[in-house]
Parts: C-alpha cells; sequence; structure tokens
C-alpha cells in the first residue's frame, strides 16, 4: 500500500478511538487503536518526526481522558521514536512483518502505559486482557489496512 493510504488508515484509526473509545473503555480487553495508530505512523515517518507524532496523539489522549499528562506523553513519544528506529533495523516488506510488530508494539505500549501512569500492573491483566487486546488491535489495523488498500491503488 502506499503511503497516502497508509495515512487515511491511521486518520480513521484515530478518528474511531477518540470516537469510539467510551463505548469499549468499560471493556476489560478492547482494542487501543491509539497504539496502532502510533506504531503505524512510526513506520511511515523518521525517528524524530514520529515521536512528535507519538507526543501530540499523547497530548490529545491525556487531554481527553482527563489522565496524567506527562506519563502519556512521554510513553507515546519514545513508543513512536522506538517504532522507526525499530522499522530501520528490522526493516522487512512481508505481509507478516506489519502484524506481529503491531502486536508486540501494542503489548509492550500498553504495559508501559499501565506502569507509567500509575494504575498498576495485575497478574489477569498482563497475562489475559494485554494479549487479548493486543491481538484485537492487531486485527482491526489489519483489517482496516487491506479494506482501505482495495480502495487506495
Amino acid at each position: 500500500m502506499r503511503a497516502g493510504g497508509r495515512w487515511i488508515v491511521i486518520g480513521l484509526l484515530l478518528a474511531f478511538h477518540f470516537g469510539l473509545h467510551p463505548v469499549w473503555s468499560g471493556w476489560p480487553a478492547g482494542p487501543d487503536l491509539l497504539a496502532g495508530g502510533v506504531l503505524l505512523g512510526s513506520l511511515l515517518l523518521r525517528s524524530g518526526q514520529a515521536a512528535i507524532l507519538g507526543f501530540v496523539l499523547g497530548l490529545l489522549e491525556a487531554s481527553m481522558s482527563l489522565g496524567p499528562l506527562g506519563p502519556t506523553m512521554l510513553v507515546l513519544a519514545t513508543a513512536g521514536f522506538a517504532g522507526a528506529w525499530l522499522r530501520d533495523v528490522f526493516y522487512s516488506e512481508t505481509g507478516r512483518f506489519g502484524p506481529a510488530f503491531l502486536l508486540i508494539g501494542v503489548l509492550i505500549l500498553q504495559q508501559a502505559l499501565n506502569l507509567v501512569a500509575g494504575t498498576g500492573l495485575s497478574v489477569q491483566g498482563v497475562l489475559v486482557w494485554g494479549p487479548i487486546s493486543a491481538v484485537l488491535t492487531t486485527i482491526v489495523c489489519w483489517a482496516l489496512d487491506r479494506l482501505i488498500s482495495v480502495f487506495v491503488a
């Protein structure tokens, strides 16, 4: 897929996150579309630009959720930077790289947000709900990517 189509996917993920997040925020495991948007954006940008994208999205997330401002911005900026850096190290054009990158990245990002934001880590959250949420996020991002790639050549 071209970069333009990927930016459409990222925009839709962010719109769905900020529009539908109140619906599944009460669920123990729901898709984290913000993390998917940051990680997909880091595949398209250089390290510094991806860090700025994560910083801005962390600012938006913290201001919308009325949560702690600094930790959310710090973790998302670090995730954007690390995602772009790892893309340069492990770059691959295979179809399996993107979903694996998203799955592992979302899992690490969620646990880092839980740890840094002070919500704490539980065994059930780390071993059950975190992986389920990461798989849901990967499935939604992959399905949206495939759907948009049909319409945008």
